[in-house]
């Protein structure tokens, strides 16, 4: 039969032999976001991030318009205009010298 003694601490302790300092994650945080933000970027990667950052820092309308406008227009349109998108199916637009094609499932 085993028995088990009361936990006394509800902080969890690392042992001493794994814990080499103490961290401090919002620092860590802190540094990760700078470096985000300083990050020169080209091409693709510039544009997705700007994407990303538009998205992130949109409101519940924004992001709405720019899902529903990208889903329907099969990637080819992203609008951020609620009032917009919200009232009409997006048609898709290629680029020029493409052709949309319509994909069955």
């Amino acid at each position: 039969m085993f028995h088990f003694s009361a936990i006394t601490s509800t902080k969890l302790e690392y042992p001493s032999s794994s814990r080499r300092g103490h961290k401090d994650w919002d620092r860590l945080e802190a540094e990760m976001i700078k470096e985000e933000k300083d990050e020169k970027l080209e091409g693709d990667a510039a544009l997705n991030k700007l994407f990303k950052d538009i998205y992130r820092n949109a409101d519940e309308d924004t992001k709405r318009a720019m899902n529903k406008s990208f889903v329907e227009s099969n990637g080819t349109v992203l609008s951020t205009n609620w009032k917009d998108v919200g009232k009409k199916y997006v048609e898709g637009s290629p680029p020029s010298g493409m052709e949309m094609k319509k994909w069955e499932t």
